[in-house]
């Protein structure tokens, strides 16, 4: 019965559905941050409805019929699991049910993301307080409960930035081990420290940099890339307006780029954003061109953000008008739909 559950599980990744299907060098994964169950980080758990707000079915519906194939949803570890290595939180495990069947129904991939930055309840992963062994543990139960989904990913972590490269790996590599002894084949989106940023993967973060530290990582089931982000301002945080020049997101991903050629690894960009400013309009259309021009080792990209309680926040294009946002209109000419006619 276990063949036969992985012949019928690799026969739907391959003939229905469609983000996960081979497309030569072509991107498989254009999406969006449906954002909101993370917000009000400081409230943990906090209440939904006030501090926070799950996206919704109409919501996940919305995006996939202006163009996305995926969705990244990120949400607080500690509001799925308020005590480690104890069962999930019913009512939020209710609300990602529901994002995960919107998106089964919709035929987009909904991109699992833990939004703690490398830490539970202030405690990093690794300390006494928040061992190994409680991170494995919550892959674990989302693993067991997904697996059978072919429109789910799993992103471990977002932005560890505590942990240096050498201690952050065993870490990465514990979990993916912990997903796999489920026997989910499903995709992993391993990040790497320093907010796991393409601009600094090959610099040195205590003995090693992220390229050295990730380099083997292994996976038994053979199907993970690597999480990277990339913001446009001066210094990489995606705090301020403006874009260093037109092509600053290329000359950021060209070495890890190269990298990831010459290793033979694969990558996600899961995060990037623009304002409506002409040169980082021009930036993010720069971006996703050299993304699918070397779609060799970019399996796709997820824009942030789109949340309705982030409101006139500079990268939000929440709902999906273009008239409302020029970012979104740079956008779709690189959607899935005009992605079959170039």
């Amino acid at each position: 019965m276990k063949i036969l559950y992985w012949l019928a599980f690799l026969f739907t990744i391959a003939f229905i559905a469609p983000s996960y299907a081979s497309q030569g060098d072509r991107l498989q994964f254009r999406g969006i941050n449906l954002g909101g169950a993370a917000l009000a980080s400081k409230e943990k758990p906090g209440k939904h409805g006030t501090n926070y707000l799950w996206a919704t079915a109409a919501e996940v519906s919305l995006y996939a019929d202006a163009g996305f194939n995926t969705l990244r949803v990120p949400f607080l570890w500690e509001r799925i699991q308020p005590r480690l290595q104890a069962p999930f939180d019913e009512a939020e495990l209710a609300r990602l049910d529901e994002v995960v069947a919107a998106g089964a129904v919709s035929k987009v991939t909904i991109i699992l993301d833990i939004h703690n930055y490398g830490s539970y309840r202030n405690a990093l992963i690794g300390s006494e307080a928040v061992p190994v062994s409680a991170f494995e543990d919550l892959w674990s139960r989302l693993a067991t409960r997904y697996k059978d989904n072919p429109f789910v990913a799993f992103g471990l972590m977002n932005e560890p930035n505590k942990q240096k490269a050498d201690e952050w790996a065993p870490i990465a590599q514990a979990a993916i081990m912990a997903i796999r002894k489920t026997g989910s084949i499903q995709l992993i989106l391993v990040p790497g420290t320093r907010w796991s940023g393409a601009h600094s993967w090959l610099s040195k973060d205590g003995n090693l940099s992220n390229a050295e530290a990730m380099q083997n990582i292994k996976d038994p089931a053979n199907n993970y890339a690597f999480e990277l982000h990339q913001y446009f301002d001066r210094n990489s945080s995606g705090t301020t307006p403006s874009c260093v020049s037109e092509e600053v997101g290329v000359d950021r991903l060209k070495a890890v780029t190269a990298w990831l050629r010459k290793n033979g690894h694969r990558a996600l960009l899961g995060e990037f954003g623009v304002s409506k400013d002409p040169v980082c309009l021009k930036a993010l259309a720069n971006t996703l061109d050299y993304m699918e021009k070397n779609g060799d080792v970019w399996l796709g990209w997820t824009y942030w953000v789109a949340a309705k309680w982030l409101g006139n926040y500079m990268f939000n294009i929440y709902p999906p008008d273009p008239s409302l946002f020029p970012q979104l209109k740079v956008i779709e000419a690189f959607l899935p739909r005009a992605a079959t006619t170039k």
